[in-house]
């Protein structure tokens, strides 16, 4: 039974060029191409966007080019259309961390706001989660 499944790939690797001509028939189109067709999955067609845009990168980009130094992000949620991050603020800082993460949402022409209409930043200080710093468009 193992001979019959190796036998057309040895077949195929003994007529040299005309190797992925062979396997291009063995898999279907979609698998190339990767388009899937699992339940719930996104169709990505890289002929149209080989890139797909990535809110939670853009945003953990963000975050790590304007936060001060000794504060960190966790990885970014998203909750009903929202992206959420919970920023570490350092137990020496003295403020509002609150206000500090609201000077902090990115400016509008920034280009996460062609996706994303909602941002919250949380701030965890001193052990314990405080109020909500929400950016919009």
């Amino acid at each position: 039974m193992a001979l019959a499944k190796t036998l057309p790939l040895l077949v195929a690797l003994l007529a040299g060029g005309a190797v992925p001509a062979l396997l291009a028939g063995a898999f279907p189109a979609h698998a190339q191409e990767g388009i899937t067709d699992l339940p719930g999955a996104v169709d990505i067609d890289p002929r149209i966007d080989p890139f797909p845009y990535d809110a939670h990168r853009s945003l953990r980009d963000y975050l790590k080019a304007v936060l001060p130094s000794r504060w960190w992000a966790n990885e970014p949620q998203t909750s009903l259309g929202v992206l959420t991050a919970l920023v570490h603020v350092p137990d020496g800082w003295k403020g509002n961390p609150t206000s500090a993460l609201m000077n902090l949402c990115p400016p509008y022409e920034n280009a996460i706001w062609r996706h994303v209409g909602r941002i919250d930043l949380v701030p965890f200080y001193r052990d314990a989660r405080r109020a909500t710093a929400s950016c919009q468009r």
